[in-house]
Protein backbone atom coordinates (compact mmCIF):
# COMPACT_ATOMS: atom_id res chain seq x y z
CA UNK A 1 0.00 0.00 0.00
CA UNK A 2 1.04 3.89 -0.42
CA UNK A 3 2.05 5.04 2.12
CA UNK A 4 0.62 8.76 1.10
CA UNK A 5 -3.28 7.34 1.01
CA UNK A 6 -4.04 10.59 -1.39
CA UNK A 7 -1.68 8.98 -3.91
CA UNK A 8 -3.95 5.96 -5.01
CA UNK A 9 -3.33 3.75 -8.28
CA UNK A 10 -4.86 0.53 -9.05
CA UNK A 11 -2.38 -1.77 -7.07
CA UNK A 12 -3.98 0.18 -4.31
CA UNK A 13 -7.70 -0.43 -5.20
CA UNK A 14 -6.78 -4.49 -5.42
CA UNK A 15 -4.99 -4.86 -2.43
CA UNK A 16 -5.97 -4.81 1.22
CA UNK A 17 -2.89 -4.03 3.69
CA UNK A 18 -3.70 -6.01 6.98
CA UNK A 19 -1.39 -3.37 8.80
CA UNK A 20 -3.70 -0.80 7.74
CA UNK A 21 -7.08 -1.19 10.34
CA UNK A 22 -9.59 1.53 8.22
CA UNK A 23 -8.98 -1.45 5.48
CA UNK A 24 -9.39 -4.37 7.46
CA UNK A 25 -12.38 -2.42 9.36
CA UNK A 26 -13.68 -1.76 5.99
CA UNK A 27 -13.23 -5.70 4.66
CA UNK A 28 -14.87 -6.54 8.18
CA UNK A 29 -18.13 -4.43 6.93
CA UNK A 30 -19.19 -6.45 4.22
CA UNK A 31 -18.79 -9.60 6.64
CA UNK A 32 -20.21 -8.27 10.08
CA UNK A 33 -20.83 -11.87 11.09
CA UNK A 34 -17.04 -12.38 11.14
CA UNK A 35 -14.69 -11.56 13.91
CA UNK A 36 -11.91 -9.10 12.86
CA UNK A 37 -9.51 -11.80 13.92
CA UNK A 38 -11.09 -14.00 10.81
CA UNK A 39 -11.11 -11.13 8.52
CA UNK A 40 -6.92 -10.83 9.61
CA UNK A 41 -6.60 -14.78 9.08
CA UNK A 42 -8.13 -14.57 5.93
CA UNK A 43 -5.45 -12.00 4.76
CA UNK A 44 -2.83 -13.65 5.95
CA UNK A 45 -3.88 -16.76 4.48
CA UNK A 46 -5.39 -15.67 1.26
CA UNK A 47 -2.76 -12.77 0.53
CA UNK A 48 -3.19 -9.45 0.40
CA UNK A 49 -5.34 -9.85 -3.33
CA UNK A 50 -9.21 -8.38 -2.25
CA UNK A 51 -11.15 -10.50 -5.13
CA UNK A 52 -9.12 -13.60 -3.28
CA UNK A 53 -10.05 -12.58 0.36
CA UNK A 54 -13.61 -11.52 -0.65
CA UNK A 55 -14.24 -14.92 -2.31
CA UNK A 56 -12.36 -17.00 0.28
CA UNK A 57 -14.63 -14.88 3.42
CA UNK A 58 -18.14 -15.45 1.32
CA UNK A 59 -17.67 -19.58 1.77
CA UNK A 60 -17.13 -19.12 5.61
CA UNK A 61 -21.22 -18.12 5.73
Amino acid sequence: MSDNKTNVGQQDRIRIDANDPAEVEYVHRLFPHLEHKQVLDAIKNKGPIREDVIKYLQNLK
